[in-house]
């Protein structure tokens, strides 16, 4: 006689779960695929990480004075004066941040023909 107690296992799962999946959009599903521990754990660390550094403070110079500020503004003033002196990834960086991203519109209109055209080109 063959055991169905795998069979009577996965049903009881299924039926912990709940109802099946639609097709198409449905908001239990993972679009974005599965994320490690070790990524998460490593990303946590490093953002606590570098919280910790910006609110330690440090003294500089600006000019002829000497300051003492956070770490965090130390790294504001230096990219706003890259920005100012015309840097564009600074300019981009700081827009990005207060701003946020642009969307990027995609255009999907198009056909396709199923048709492989292959050129070949020879060179001396």
């Amino acid at each position: 006689m063959a055991d169905n107690s795998n069979a009577v296992k996965s049903k009881a799962k299924a039926a912990k779960r709940g109802k099946p999946f639609k097709k198409g959009s449905d908001p239990r599903r993972n679009q974005k695929g599965q994320i490690s521990k070790k990524r998460l754990e490593f990303n946590r660390n490093l953002r606590e990480l570098l919280v910790a550094e910006g609110e330690k403070e440090s003294t500089g110079q600006i000019g002829d004075k000497t300051f003492r500020m956070k770490n965090v503004e130390w790294l504001v003033k230096s990219v706003w004066k890259k920005a100012i002196k015309g840097e564009s990834w600074a300019v981009t960086f700081i827009a990005e941040r207060v701003e946020g991203r642009i969307m990027q519109p995609v255009d999907l209109k198009g056909q396709i023909d199923g048709k492989l055209t292959i050129e070949v080109i020879e060179t001396k």
